[in-house]
């Protein structure tokens, strides 16, 4: 069977189509990926059919993309989208090999040639009933911590989260144990009192690791301010090696901060590793680009479902948002074995921008795959051709 999947064609706004010039050199890569193409204002069960995702740089939004498969007679158009705001275009075939086109100003780009593959994850959870499954994640043991991560004024604790609609809600609360009592917090960005509170990190901290691989998570953030949500993995056993990335990472695959009121809201991908004596050697950043995930110029990342993923190999990192790549990285790579966090946390640098009436909001986690496998991708660079 085949299908389209939506794309975040309007995250900019109204897509009018700009025409690329003849001669115009273009990348048109053709990648053959995991089901992990999934926007959507409500739960979903996750799929086990091969994406394809056409991207053709530089980006015509509105263009016509053709999917074809490759038959005995040559190649047969089996599905037709347009560009979004990424420049691409995604499908779900069945098996075969394919290739895309786009059509621009009387020209035609074409990518190279992609054969699909059947995605079966090692790992997977999709958090139904009622109960977190505590043989696989464990809710971190991290009290006040002013060190490492400074997260004085909280500790880890369940009862900031729960399962319970098909996703696992990631919240965070007043700690009743210390209600009333005030907490002085002091960070490089700024300093203030706080109340006790409690935050949501679940860990398969002692049961599931891994090493290499796509690994992804659809995840709705939430709005509050002065809290992130985040979805990353730690080196097995919380330990670092001073100045060796190789010998483990923390791969943040993605972290939200909250509604900044600009309408410029962006996803924050990131690798850390350690000196001595803790200092932080960091890659990434905040991609305005993860914008073109939206799905319209009216919705923010608090209203959607979006699947976050990096494809982690022995030589780079590659993260992505439902299948749109925004950030490769080479530097840094683990190749060590890691295990899965998911938190909504509290740090001291944001906890002046946190207000009481913000605390019943939560972040949501339909569900975690994890790929023993990586991605399959065909790229040419064109000047295109006449189109017929």
């Amino acid at each position: 069977m085949l299908a389209l999947l939506p794309s975040g064609a309007h995250a900019a706004g109204s897509v009018h189509a700009k025409k690329r010039a003849k001669g115009t050199s273009v990348t048109a890569t053709l990648a053959s990926l995991p089901p992990i193409v999934q926007p959507g204002t409500s739960p979903a069960a996750p799929s086990n059919d091969s994406t394809l995702v056409a991207t053709f740089a530089p980006a015509s939004p509105g263009e016509k993309v053709t999917l074809e498969k490759r038959v005995k007679s040559g190649w047969k158009v089996v599905a037709t989208a347009t560009e979004d705001a990424w420049g691409s275009a995604a499908f779900t075939p069945g098996s075969g090999t394919y290739r895309a086109s786009s059509v621009s100003g009387g020209r035609t780009w074409t990518s190279g040639s992609v054969t699909t593959a059947r995605w079966t994850p090692e790992f997977e959870d999709t958090f139904s009933g009622t109960t977190l499954d505590t043989s696989v994640w464990n809710d971190q043991k991290r009290e006040h911590e002013s060190v490492y991560a400074p997260r004085t004024c909280a500790r880890v604790d369940p009862a900031a989260r729960r399962v319970g609609e098909g996703v696992l809600h990631l919240g965070v609360a007043l700690d009743p144990a210390l209600a009333g009592q005030p907490c002085g917090f002091t960070s490089t960005r700024s300093s203030g009192t706080s109340p006790y509170l409690l935050n949501s990190q679940v860990a398969t901290e002692y049961t599931r690791f891994f090493q290499h691989g796509i690994v992804a998570a659809r995840i709705k953030p939430q709005q509050a301010k002065g809290m992130h949500s985040g979805f990353w993995l730690l080196p097995s056993g919380t330990t670092y090696t001073d100045g060796v990335p190789a010998m483990g990472t923390e791969i943040d695959v993605m972290e939200f901060f909250g509604e900044t009121g600009r309408g410029t809201e962006s996803i924050g991908s990131h690798v850390h590793y350690y000196e001595a004596n803790w200092q932080k050697v960091s890659y990434g950043n905040f991609f305005r680009s993860t914008r073109n995930a939206l799905t319209s110029s009216r919705r923010n990342w608090w209203d959607e479902f979006h699947v976050f993923s990096v494809e982690w190999t022995p030589s780079e990192y590659i993260f992505r948002v439902d299948g749109r790549e925004y950030y490769r990285e080479t530097k840094a790579v683990s190749q060590s074995m890691q295990y899965l966090v998911l938190s909504n946390l509290t740090s001291d640098y944001e906890l002046n921008q946190l207000t009481a009436d913000e605390l019943g909001d939560e972040a949501q986690v339909d569900w975690v795959r994890v790929f023993d496998a990586t991605s399959r991708e065909s790229a040419r660079v064109t000047r295109g051709r006449k189109a017929a």
